[in-house]
């Protein structure tokens, strides 16, 4: 049976599952994209697999460079909706699985390439779910992890979770810069690459992509503006284009080889 905080999971990525391929809600994440396939380096000869895939964004975006796909995703409505883009995009490649991220349903050494985005924020403990990822990685094979990271002061880094938690009651917490590498390399990996992007987005889309509840939304705005009229600093660095409030997210990835 799932716990509580899967069946959360569950419930707000069926809820964006309408929103997630929505090209103006969500061009902060298509945008990223050759950016991370670009660190990925993906080789023709790859078996990939996208651990908590969501709709498949990326492992869409690395099927014409690779040998086969799968997609393993715990929501089956953000499945469907990545089963019904790929088809609409002509792709045969790309295989969606149901299934826990930290009970992968595959043999040891099965992948050559294993990628995981913006998932660990969703997870108390990463650590089940990296030492799966290990497990299927096959010798020689990569293992890549991109995600939101917080500020450095933990005080600031709190009130980042706070707000992501109002706009997503599904987050739990965001790596802090570095902390990847550190658990990689702990369970034997090489890490070849560690990069980040600094991200600045318009706040509206981002509320609108995770149909954030308005209550929620309306505490994510105060805090955000109270920020900018000198209260406490959020780490999102809010700022105004046009009289719309905008924000910065730092995204770090991860890739490391697996001997």
């Amino acid at each position: 049976m799932p716990g509580e905080h899967e069946t959360r999971i569950e419930a707000a990525f069926t809820k964006q599952s309408a929103t997630f391929e929505q090209e103006a809600l969500n061009v902060a994440f298509t945008s990223g994209l050759p950016w991370l396939i670009g660190l990925i380096e993906p080789d023709p000869a790859d078996r990939v697999l996208d651990v908590a895939g969501g709709t498949g964004l990326v492992a869409r975006a690395l099927a014409p460079s690779v040998t086969r796909v799968t997609v393993l995703d715990a929501t089956e409505a953000m499945l469907a909706t990545g089963r019904q883009q790929a088809a609409a995009e002509g792709r045969t490649d790309v295989e969606f699985v149901h299934g826990d991220a930290m009970a992968l349903p595959f043999p040891e050494a099965a992948f050559s390439l294993v990628v995981t985005r913006f998932s660990l924020h969703h997870f108390a403990d990463p650590a089940p779910m990296l030492d799966e990822m290990v497990r299927v990685t096959s010798a020689g094979g990569r293992l890549v992890v991109k995600d939101l990271v917080s500020d450095a002061d933990l005080q600031v880094a709190a009130r980042q979770d706070e707000i992501e938690r109002l706009r997503d009651d599904s987050h739990v917490s965001m790596p802090t810069a570095g902390i990847v590498r550190t658990w990689l390399e702990q369970h034997g990996l090489e890490a070849t690459r560690v990069e980040q992007k600094v991200i600045d987005r318009p706040l509206e889309p981002w509320l609108e992509q995770s149909v954030t509840p308005a209550d929620r939304a309306g505490a994510v705005r105060a805090l955000l503006r109270a920020e900018l009229d000198g209260g406490d600093v959020t780490g999102m660095r809010p700022h105004l284009e046009d009289g719309e409030l905008w924000f910065h997210q730092t995204w770090e990835t991860t890739v490391a080889r697996r001997p």
